[in-house]
This record gives structure tokens, sequence and C-alpha cells, in this order.
């Protein structure tokens, strides 16, 4: 897995895991924010702030491509 630097909105982590699953990155923004503020009852018993600070993890440890 990496960051895609080219197609990005923050860091690049969701767009560099839509490269390295098959998915797209538009997809995963989508479902990511659906998440985070739990629209629609998927919030898959994690928090926006423990989304915010995985997300963080993610872009400072995943390399860049």
């Amino acid at each position: 897995m990496h960051r895609n630097t080219h197609d990005k909105v923050l860091g690049g982590v969701l767009s560099g895991l839509g490269d390295a699953i098959g998915l797209s990155a538009t997809l995963l923004r989508v479902l990511f924010l659906l998440a985070f503020f739990g629209i629609g009852g998927i919030t898959l018993g994690i928090s926006s702030g423990a989304m915010t600070l995985l997300y963080v993890v993610f872009w400072i440890f995943t390399p860049s491509r």
C-alpha cells in the first residue's frame, strides 16, 4: 500500500488504499465520510476521533508514491 499523491484530497491515504484493493477512491471517500459521521447507522463501533487518529497514523507511516 502507498499514499497516492497525484489523486489526493488530504493525504492520499484513501486514494492509495483504493489503488491497492482495486476500488474507486471516490467510493472509499464517501464510505469513510458515512462511517465518520455515522449516517444511516454505519458507525461500525468506531468513533470519529478514532477514525481521525487512524487516518493520521496511516498518513504518517504509509510511504507516498
